[in-house]
């Protein structure tokens, strides 16, 4: 009987070494022994299938390392809550994308305890601090993506020191107090109208800048046609009083030559109503046209 139970007995143990001694360790986790007989150990077990009789006497966490997020928002019951430098409490949905350097994950569990305790520390701490040395307006408004920024680079450089590879943070959302959302929507407003006013006032100014230029070019094209149709008169006379010259050259009074030149174009055209073109002694012509 007695030599029953201790088969029994080492049968029970040879099971229990085993089955106790398989651990697999899925895709993108490690294996870290946080407590044994000999106490934590740093060796990491990696991914895939392993059996040893010494893990069925030992207590194994099976730690994500790869890339993954974070979250504190509503929807979870977990938002963020900062104050701002005006002491109002502002609620931030947020979000962290970190990972762990796979060859120190059995360092930090073992050092820092739970990773996510450590991740989840940081998370609130970094955008309160943050947070705290700006308005509730301007986090709200403007200042959204600085405070973003700030919190990135912060919270980068304090996982850092504990081997925690933050990829990004991002504010998802901000949820402003009644009063401070009325507030920023009423001097929206009012700076709208002003932008309104201002514009209405700028196209004013361009219409009556643009009318009185339509003017000057008007008048300046006007007085530039004239200027033009008088040379071009002048020329035209210069021209036929010089083709006198030359088919006479003893022409003695051109400008005499040329009136009576007029004279006969007029008698001879039949849409003129000029009858009489009377040369003075001073050579200034008088033309009569009767009317009708």
């Amino acid at each position: 009987m007695g030599k029953l139970i201790i088969t029994g007995v080492i049968v029970a143990v040879f099971v229990f070494l085993l089955v106790g001694g398989f651990v697999n360790v899925p895709a993108g986790h490690k294996g870290v022994i946080v407590a044994a007989p000999a106490g934590p150990d740093r060796i990491e077990i990696s991914e895939g299938w392993h059996w040893n009789p010494y893990y069925a006497l030992s207590s194994i966490e099976i730690i994500r390392y790869n890339t993954q997020t974070r979250d504190m928002s509503a929807s979870q019951g977990s938002t963020l809550t900062v104050r701002s430098s005006d002491n109002l409490d502002i609620r931030m949905d947020v979000s962290l994308i970190w990972r762990m350097e796979p060859d120190k994950v059995a360092d930090v569990r073992i050092e820092r305890g739970d990773i996510l305790d450590l991740v989840d520390r940081y998370l609130r701490t970094v955008p309160r601090n943050v947070a705290s040395n700006y308005t509730g307006e301007y986090i709200g408004g403007e200042g959204r993506m600085v405070v973003e920024e700030e919190t990135r680079v912060v919270i980068k450089q304090e996982l850092g020191a504990y081997d925690v590879v933050v990829e990004d943070f991002l504010i998802r959302s901000i949820d402003l107090p009644t009063t401070l959302d009325v507030a920023i929507e009423e001097k929206k407003a009012a700076e709208q109208k002003v932008i309104t006013a201002e514009f209405n006032r700028n196209v004013t100014i361009i219409n009556a800048d643009a009318e009185r230029l339509q003017a000057i070019l008007e008048a300046e094209g006007i007085r530039n046609a004239t200027i033009i149709m008088a040379n071009g008169t002048a020329e035209a006379v210069r021209m036929v009083m010089e083709q006198l010259q030359i088919s006479d050259p003893n022409l003695v009074n051109v400008t005499e030559a040329y009136l009576t030149l007029l004279y006969i174009q007029a008698l001879t055209n039949p849409d003129s109503n000029i009858q009489y073109i009377i040369i003075t002694d001073g050579g200034n012509p008088i033309i009569i046209q009767p009317q009708p």
